[in-house]
């Protein structure tokens, strides 16, 4: 495995990297902190009045966008290794809101994480303006691939909040948040199965309002994927009552808001495990994830896991993690089903579990029910060999081995996770280089990968417990 392109600062990722498969990843890797658990934790944080330390934050495009942004909006930052430290400031309150928009920054524009600022944001100052949201082009075609936003809004809507379409600002009436009822299962495509793109950042959206809400906020039928309950715990820790049963939450914000200092630690990057895992199974290899045990895999990837199971991945927990390693004997087994719902895998699962499924006996179907047009990854593999059909519901895979012409190839990545799916289908491709362009994008969710790739295809001593 090599990498050609210099790594420049402060850009982690590169825009364009060379990989040549062949070689089993053998090493070590530190899991980072979850990034869809900082975007919601920073959040809160805005809002609470709280100065407030976050550790184990990875060096990302979020965490650096943030640094940039919340200071133009009155947080003070500052960061000292992975602790980023928020000092909200004097933001004035809703009760004391002058009438002038508090409107985001064109920065806010760079990443997708600062959909949730407002929330918090609309509940400290009264009124908010914005303009649009980044992240990943992984939305509709009739959106030209762009994320939506507006069920952001809807939700702010059920709370008191006002939207005026034309100048695209929020307002809140004097007395701030009211304490609402809220079914979040209408903002899902499917009713029965709770599938869609709207759904999991509605819920978001929610929890983070009722906790600044007037009094006791009930949600019925929630998202509850492990980012979510990560944000129930830290509203826990800060005072906030939440009260959970299977599919309701009720939360009722603490009275008054204390001065001391909050600490969050930031779980281990749950999508950094499924890379990785990915890795040490297509390249036939041996991974030791640090900051991550088998509780972590059952608990916050519990489909996932399962489904790396019935593959024939093993997995093995020391003291320092968990190892992670393919089939004994490299012959995995069939999975013939896969399916991206909020009960099963994530949906930044999906393009890596898609290189997976290649190396299975197949056919595989997947079906994603939350971004139903995330296969932006299709013609890349297509490139190494994949064997992939499209079908009405999703993609179809065969057994494929991955190959790369001996004068090497190239090939495009249009997001994250299909920048990730890529490099892994490269890593494990026999044959020549796989130039690929557009991982400039894995800046946005993985701390230091090129570092981590090159550690981890050296001879590196791992534990014979597999």
């Amino acid at each position: 495995m090599s990498i050609n392109a210099p790594t420049l600062a402060p850009v982690q990722s590169p825009a364009h990297l060379t990989a040549r498969g062949g070689n089993p990843a053998r090493g070590h890797v530190n899991v980072s902190g979850f990034k869809h658990v900082m975007v919601l934790a920073v959040a809160y944080a805005v809002g609470s009045r709280r100065r407030t330390v976050l550790t184990n934050v990875p060096d990302i495009l979020e965490t650096r966008t943030y640094l940039e942004l919340l200071p133009q909006l009155g947080v003070h930052t500052s960061q000292a290794g992975s602790s980023l430290v928020l000092a909200p400031g004097d933001l004035p309150s809703a009760d004391d809101a002058t009438g002038s928009a508090t409107v985001l920054p064109p920065v806010a524009e760079n990443i997708h994480g600062s959909l949730y600022l407002l929330p918090p944001l609309l509940a400290r100052r009264g009124r908010i303006g914005f303009s649009a949201f980044g992240g990943c082009p992984i939305g509709s075609a009739q959106d030209r691939g762009a994320r939506p936003w507006r069920h952001i809004v809807r939700v702010l809507e059920h709370f008191g909040a006002r939207f005026d379409a034309t100048r695209r600002e929020l307002t809140l009436p004097p007395h701030g948040y009211r304490a609402t009822e809220l079914d979040l299962g209408l903002f899902a495509d499917d009713q029965t199965l709770l599938t869609g793109a709207e759904y999991s950042g509605a819920t978001k959206a929610a929890v983070l309002a009722a906790a600044f809400a007037d009094g006791t906020t009930v949600l019925h039928r929630p998202y509850r994927k492990a980012e979510l309950e990560s944000l129930l715990r830290l509203l826990e820790q800060d005072g906030v009552h939440v009260r959970r049963t299977p599919d309701r939450i009720e939360i009722t914000p603490r009275p008054e808001r204390r001065q001391d200092l909050l600490t969050y630690d930031l779980p281990p990057d749950l999508l950094e495990v499924v890379t990785w895992t990915t890795i040490a199974a297509v390249t036939g290899g041996r991974v030791h994830l640090t900051n991550v045990t088998t509780e972590t895999l059952r608990d916050g990837l519990g489909a996932e896991y399962a489904l790396w199971r019935a593959a024939g991945l093993r997995f093995a927990e020391d003291s320092g993690g968990v190892i992670v390693g393919a089939p004994r004997d490299g012959r995995f087994a069939p999975l013939p089903e896969i399916r991206v719902d909020p009960t099963t895998i994530y949906s930044d699962s999906q393009p890596l579990f898609t290189v997976l499924a290649t190396q299975c006996p197949g056919p595989t179907h997947i079906v994603d029910g939350v971004w139903q047009g995330r296969y932006n990854h299709l013609d890349g593999l297509a490139a190494l060999g994949a064997d992939i059909r499209r079908t009405p519901q999703g993609i179809l895979v065969g057994t494929s081995p991955l190959h790369a012409p001996a004068d090497g190839t190239q090939v495009h990545a249009t997001d994250l996770r299909c920048a990730a799916a890529l490099l892994v289908a490269a890593l494990a491709a026999d044959g020549g280089p796989v130039h690929i362009t557009g991982t400039h994008h894995l800046d946005r969710g993985y701390d230091h990968l090129p570092r981590k790739l090159a550690d981890c295809f050296v001879d590196s001593p791992l534990p014979s417990v597999l």
